[in-house]
């Protein structure tokens, strides 16, 4: 049977590496391949890699070791291994998992590093050097995973400047216990997509690259990889409305791993998919509600700051959640608040008539 032979053979490559069968704790490796070791028949029997600390790992390939090439199949374990083999090469991106018992490993140039056998080992991702030149003609690699949203802008000698999250939704995002875009009518989720296609990207990556760069050599060795992250979620849902948030997560502090979201809030009819403007979410006029919002919050008593609220507050700032809709203002849009400011409204202290019925969130457990 397959699973004997693999048992039997599990047991040999312990027995092979002084292991027995009861040992357990096996050691993640991942990083980037900066050697490959071959026999005389050309066939990788290990392989070193680098991780973002510039710690080196080797990883040592038995005839037992469960191999992943960078795309998948059904194949065989013999066109599995020759993937796997023309994939493993520097630069590409490579993870193990390993037994713990550790060795030394000699590479080309007389350099040891520790190394551990593999259990099972794969290709996920490849480093693009000099993918593209930034304005002063600096050169910067680009490394990208296959199975992960990130990808990271780096220098030639590793330093990481910016990485970006693919963004992700409306689809395939759960809020636990909430309505989500499977929900929506097919209609609705046409309209929804478009929507969102059509939004893109809130930023430009190209720009944010250049500001990383700029801080980088401004800061030196006190520079932090900046992030930048874009998601649609769901937030909430009333029998005519269902409501998505886009967070937005950018670098506030260059380099110092502080950042700032902006959050944009979006109705949309569940049946039909048309996008509701938020003003139309209440019964009071633009006017009313631009002027009375902060003041019916509560905790902002500065006339002053009431007023600045006022005049910035725009329609997507609105974001529904259950129990109450929030604003929030990012850094700089009010005076004095350098670092952003956020209010909220519970709809059991909204006053009568100030929403619409139909807008307020239900409880809808999915």
């Amino acid at each position: 049977m397959a699973w004997e032979k693999w048992t039997a053979l599990f047991l040999a490559l312990c027995l092979a590496l002084g292991l027995t069968a009861c040992q357990s704790g096996e050691r993640g490796v991942e990083g980037l391949v900066v050697e490959v070791q071959t026999n005389e028949a050309g066939d990788p029997t290990a392989f070193v890699v680098e991780d973002s600390q510039g710690k080196r790992t080797g990883v040592r390939l038995a005839e037992g070791t469960r191999l992943w090439p960078r795309s998948s199949g059904s194949w065989t374990e013999e066109e599995l291994r020759a993937a796997f083999q023309e994939d493993l090469r520097v630069d590409a991106w490579a993870f193990a998992s390993c037994y713990p018992r550790r060795e030394n490993l000699e590479m080309a140039d007389g350099e040891e590093v520790l190394a551990y056998w593999a259990t099972s080992a794969g290709i996920e991702g490849e480093l693009h050097r000099e993918a593209l030149t930034l304005r002063d003609g600096t050169s910067v690699d680009l490394l990208e995973w296959d199975s992960r949203r990130s990808r990271i802008y780096r220098l030639a000698d590793g330093t990481e400047l910016l990485r970006v999250e693919e963004p992700m939704g409306p689809e395939n995002v759960r809020v636990m216990g909430r309505e989500g875009f499977e929900n929506l009518s097919e209609r609705a989720q046409e309209k929804v997509r478009a929507y969102y296609e059509e939004q893109g990207p809130l930023y430009s990556e190209g720009e944010e690259l250049e500001t990383s760069y700029a801080a980088y050599r401004e800061l030196g060795e006190a520079f932090q990889c900046d992030w930048v992250c874009q998601d649609v979620s769901p937030t909430a849902s009333s029998q005519r409305v269902m409501y998505f948030l886009t967070n937005l997560t950018l670098p506030q502090e260059r380099g110092g791993q502080i950042v700032c979201e902006l959050r944009l809030g979006a109705a949309f009819d569940r049946e039909t998919g048309e996008k509701i403007d938020n003003w139309d979410l209440f019964t009071a006029s633009q006017a009313e509600v631009r002027r009375r919002f902060p003041e019916l919050c509560g905790w902002v008593d500065e006339p002053e700051l009431q007023a600045a609220m006022s005049e910035a507050l725009e329609a997507d700032m609105f974001v529904f959640f259950p129990e109450y809709v929030s604003v929030d203002f990012p850094p700089g849009t009010l005076p004095g608040e350098e670092n952003g400011y956020a209010i909220s409204l519970h709809y059991k202290d909204a006053p009568e008539g100030f929403l619409q019925p139909w807008a307020i969130p239900q409880e809808r457990i999915t």
